[in-house]
C-alpha cells in the first residue's frame, strides 16, 4: 500500500536538484557578454538553487529525527544509499554560488567565511557517506542483482572530486587571507582528488564489467549514466585547479603540462557523451525513459563537464570545442527546463512523496499502546 507523505519519503536524491541548478547557474553566469540574458538568468538560477537548499535540508534534517527508521531503510537500499552523498555536494554548489556569482553583491569580508564553511561541511559530510557506502558494498549481505548494478555506485569518488570545485577557490583566497593555512588546504584537496580519482576507477570497473556480460539496465536506471560523465568534468577542473593554485604558491613554474593533461581526461568524456545519447536513443525507441528525480543524474554531471569544457575552451581557444560547448550548455538547457518542470509537477501531485509504509512487528504495535 503506497502512501504520501512531504517528509517520510523525502528522498535522499534531492540534493541533486540543487546541484544541477547552481551547476547551470554558475555556467551561465560565466556566459555573459556571450549569450543574451545568460547574467539574469543565471543570476535567477543561483536564487532558487539557493531557496530550495534550505527548502530541502529542513525536511531532510527532520526526517532524520522524526522517521530514522525510513531513513536507515534508504541507508540498506542499494540505489538510495549512493545519493546520501548530494547534500555535502549541494552544500559544494552552494559554495561555487557564493564565490562566482554572490561575491559581486556581498562584502568581500564575509565571501571567505561562507566558501570556508560550505567547505568544511563537505568535507565531513563526504568523508562519513563516503565510508559508509564504499563499506557498505564491500560487507553487503545480500549480494545485488546484476540488473541493479549501476553507476549511482560512483557516486562516493565523484561527491570526493566534487569537493573541490569550491575546495580550490578556497584554496585561492587562503593564499591571501590564511598563508598558514595553505599547505594544509592543498593536501586536503590533493587527498580528496586521490581518494575520488582511483575509487572510481575501481568502482567502474566493476560495473563495466557486469554491463559487457548482461543486459542494459532497465529504462529508469539510464539516467544513472550521466553520472559516469561527473567523474570527468570534475577530474579536468580539480586538475586544473589545484595546478593554477600550485604555481600562485610556487609549487609549479608553469600550469601547461596540467591542461594537457586535463584536455586528455576532457577528451574521454566526447565518448561517454556520445555513449549516453546512443543508450539514451535505444531506450527511447523501445518505449522511453520514464520520469523521475533520477532524471536530475543527468543534470549536474553535464553541468560538471560543461564547466570543465569552458576552462579547456579558454585555454586552447579552439574553434570547434567552442562549439561543442555551446551545444552542450544547449541540451543542458533545455534537460533542466523539461526536468525541473516535470519535478515542480510531481511535487504539486504528490508522486515524488510516495513510498512504502514501513510495517511494524506485533511486538512494536504493542510497546506503542
Amino acid at each position: 500500500m503506497q502512501e504520501k507523505h512531504f517528509i517520510k519519503y523525502l528522498a535522499p536524491s534531492w540534493f541533486a536538484v540543487i546541484m544541477g541548478t547552481g551547476g547551470l547557474a554558475n555556467i551561465l553566469y560565466s556566459r555573459q557578454g556571450c549569450l543574451p540574458f545568460a547574467e539574469k538568468c543565471g543570476l535567477l538560477l543561483a536564487v532558487i538553487a539557493l531557496v530550495l537548499y534550505f527548502l530541502v535540508l529542513v525536511p531532510w534534517t527532520l526526517r532524520w529525527i522524526f522517521y530514522y527508521a525510513y531513513v536507515l531503510r534508504d541507508l540498506h537500499n542499494p540505489i538510495a544509499v549512493n545519493f546520501f552523498v548530494t547534500m555535502p555536494v549541494a552544500t559544494v554548489i552552494v559554495g561555487t554560488n557564493i564565490y562566482f556569482i554572490w561575491s559581486n553583491y556581498l562584502e568581500p569580508s564575509v565571501v571567505y567565511p561562507l566558501c570556508l564553511l560550505t567547505y568544511g561541511i563537505a568535507l565531513v559530510g563526504v568523508t562519513l557517506f563516503t565510508f559508509y557506502t564504499t563499506f557498505r558494498i564491500m560487507r553487503v549481505e545480500n549480494l545485488p542483482k546484476p540488473e541493479t548494478m549501476n553507476f549511482s555506485w560512483i557516486m562516493a569518488p565523484i561527491a570526493n572530486m566534487a569537493v573541490l570545485l569550491i575546495g580550490n577557490p578556497v584554496l585561492t583566497m587562503t593564499i591571501e587571507k590564511k598563508p598558514e593555512w595553505v599547505m594544509s588546504v592543498l593536501i586536503a584537496n590533493l587527498s580528496l582528488l586521490g581518494i575520488g580519482f582511483f575509487l572510481f576507477i575501481f568502482i567502474s570497473a566493476i560495473i563495466f564489467v557486469r554491463l559487457a556480460q548482461y543486459p542494459l539496465p532497465p529504462a529508469e536506471l539510464t539516467p544513472s549514466f550521466g553520472i559516469f560523465l561527473s567523474a570527468i568534468g570534475l577530474a579536468v577542473s580539480a586538475v586544473i585547479g589545484l595546478a593554477e593554485n600550485s604555481e600562485l604558491i610556487g609549487l609549479l613554474a608553469s600550469t601547461n603540462a596540467a591542461y594537457i593533461l586535463a584536455a586528455t581526461i576532457w577528451g574521454f568524456g566526447i565518448w561517454i557523451v556520445g555513449l549516453i545519447l546512443l543508450i539514451c536513443f535505444y531506450q527511447l525507441k523501445k518505449g522511453g525513459i520514464p520520469f523521475s528525480l533520477g532524471w536530475w543524474a543527468f543534470i549536474f554531471p553535464l553541468a560538471a563537464y560543461v564547466l570543465a569544457s569552458q576552462k579547456i575552451e579558454a585555454y586552447f581557444l579552439s574553434p570547434w570545442v567552442s562549439s561543442y560547448t555551446v551545444f552542450l550548455t544547449v541540451l543542458l538547457t533545455g534537460l533542466w527546463i523539461y526536468t525541473f518542470g516535470n519535478t515542480v509537477k510531481g511535487v504539486l501531485n504528490g508522486t515524488l512523496f510516495t513510498g512504502k509504509p514501513i510495517e511494524l512487528t506485533p511486538l512494536e504495535v504493542s510497546s506503542k499502546k
